[in-house]
């Protein structure tokens, strides 16, 4: 300021005096002016503006002010600076910056802001509004942002908002961890891109490959409509667009599925459970337990392996089954949605149990079919046939359809075997106890007369005919009527030959009748019962992030 005055003084004596030199003593306090005024260099920062500058004089708390298009110069960290205005307390190295704040770093690293605290010695800067971070390959923005300089990290909090390719990532807090080459995230993370939206309260951010972690719990809503809930957090491969998952569940338009671990690929959109996976349908009152588990949105196909097992409320009863492998196809058709079982199918319930090589469950029409050699067996009776197909109407068992080569068996009580046999039959249930059986063509029957109180055999009826009905009482044959020019003899005990006992084909597969423990697998134990089953079949209750779901 005092070389400023005596410049002044030097001018104002040259015009009075008309000195002969007056030109070089003008030029000189141009000179001298203009050095003062655009720019110095202190504590190895340049600076300078294109307005003019003054020092005010505390102590050490003495700054000089720069006004109009203020620029520092750091060179040994090659970092510039560029504001409407400022203040630099040299003796502190404290630069503060006003207005449309610029600062580029290694002439790729631009930040701008409209205040800034710079402190030269940690080569810190404090952004404070309308913060935006850019490097060519990734945009920030935030309203309070701490940089550091030397080691190029940063800390934004009270919210911010970073733009990478076509990922966006919105938390209340986040640091820059260049060494590491992560952006870590805290509170209210919001990540969104084309594919899906996510949503957690830590994740951290690898900017090479693109690689996003969450820690605890995290909820992703997929393009397609599935929600995915981690309990543990999770890996998104945001440039292979899929991702990988610690504990959770799959929300699908018809399903949930629980797994040990969760993943999903948005190029196939296919979505994966695995370890002590669990699909239920409440449209349909079904649980699945199993090991694997797979949907093809699309296609709504969902795929279930490693001995799975379904279970299923059916009147006051339950209906388990289990097989090789379940698969649930779904349809825009009601009609056409169905769950197949594939090899090794077994069902069990109080009042029935079967085995067959596959099974299709036909949802809306509530029937199922058995295929490949199956065999039903329901209060004593054994029914086989090469289709059987069972129809339930409100939740009850209703009617048995068997075709070709149908043949069923019962037991009385005095261990012989009522035999009944027809190209088709179709048996009649009522209170979930057999009622009557229709058989249509090519019909033979054995049946066993016993008296009701001493149960002695009486003899044995052999019947052909083209059709008949056969009347249950108590779940056993009470009353048989032949239809067509039946051929049929009696034949009194003593005159009995074993061979005439049996019809041709006759099989009594007892030994395949599975128990609750057959079907149920590792699912049962010996000191567990229906109730405990049940208790293990029910939803899980997992501990997870519902936080608001914002419009992209």
């Amino acid at each position: 300021m005092k070389l400023l005055r005596f410049a002044q003084n030097l001018l104002m004596k040259a015009i009075k005096s008309k000195c002969m030199n007056f030109q070089r003593i003008l030029i000189l306090c141009f000179f001298l002016i203009l050095s003062i005024t655009a720019k110095a260099q202190k504590n190895g920062v340049k600076y300078g503006s294109e307005g003019y500058s003054e020092t005010i004089n505390k102590g050490k708390d003495s700054f000089t002010r720069l006004v109009k298009n203020v620029w520092f110069d750091i060179e040994k960290e090659n970092v510039k600076i560029k504001g409407d205005s400022a203040l630099y307390y040299d003796k502190k190295g404290i630069m503060i910056v006003f207005g449309d704040v610029v600062i580029t770093k290694n002439d790729t690293i631009d930040i701008t802001s409209r205040r800034l605290n710079y402190y030269i010695d940690e080569n810190k800067a404090e952004l404070r509004n309308n913060v935006v971070y850019d490097d060519g390959e990734m945009r920030m923005t935030t309203n309070y942002l701490d940089y550091y300089m030397t080691t190029e990290d940063g800390h934004f909090f009270n919210g911010g908002k970073l733009v990478d390719d076509e990922t966006t990532l919105i938390a209340r807090e986040g640091f820059v961890v260049n060494a590491e080459d992560l952006i870590k995230f805290y509170k209210d993370v919001d990540l969104t891109n084309p594919e899906y939206q996510l949503l957690t309260d830590t994740l951290f951010y690898h900017r090479t490959t693109k690689i996003a972690t969450t820690f605890g719990p995290t909820k992703t809503i997929m393009k397609n409509g599935e929600v995915v809930d981690a309990e543990k957090g999770g890996k998104f491969y945001t440039d292979k667009k899929n991702a990988q998952y610690t504990a959770g569940k799959i929300t699908t338009e018809s399903y949930e599925i629980f797994g040990d671990e969760l993943y999903f690929d948005d190029l196939t959109q296919q979505s994966r459970a695995k370890g002590n996976v669990k699909v239920i349908s409440e449209e349909n009152d079904i649980i699945i337990l199993g090991q694997e588990a797979a949907t093809k949105k699309e296609k709504g196909i969902t795929k279930i392996w490693g001995n799975p097992v379904l279970k299923q409320a059916v009147d006051n009863d339950t209906l388990y089954l289990s097989a090789d492998t379940l698969i649930s196809i779904d349809s825009e058709y009601d009609s056409l949605s169905r769950l197949l079982a594939f090899n090794n199918v077994k069902i069990y319930k109080s009042d029935m149990q079967g085995v067959s090589d596959s099974m299709a469950y036909m949802m809306q029409d509530s029937m199922i079919f058995f295929y490949h050699n199956p065999i039903l067996w329901s209060e004593g009776n054994q029914i086989v046939a090469d289709t059987i197909f069972m129809e339930i109407k409100n939740g009850k068992m209703d009617k048995l359809n068997m075709r070709n080569k149908a043949f069923t068996i019962n037991q009385d009580t005095v261990k012989n075997f009522n035999q009944i046999k027809g190209r088709n039959m179709t048996a009649y249930l009522k209170n979930d106890q057999m009622d009557k059986i229709l058989v249509e063509g090519n019909g033979e029957s054995i049946y066993f007369a016993v008296d009701d109180e001493t149960l002695e055999l009486i003899g044995m009826n052999k019947v052909l005919c083209s059709s008949m009905r056969i009347q249950f009482l108590n779940g056993e044959m009470n009353d048989i009527t032949f239809y067509k020019d039946p051929e049929g003899r009696f034949i009194p005990p003593h005159e009995i030959a074993e061979p005439e006992t049996r019809l041709k084909d006759f099989k009594w597969q007892i030994e395949k009748k599975p128990s609750m423990l057959d079907v149920l697998g590792k699912y049962y134990s010996s000191k567990t019962n229906t109730k405990t089953i049940d208790e293990t079949l029910e939803r899980p209750k997992p501990t997870l992030l519902e936080p608001e779901i914002k419009d992209n």
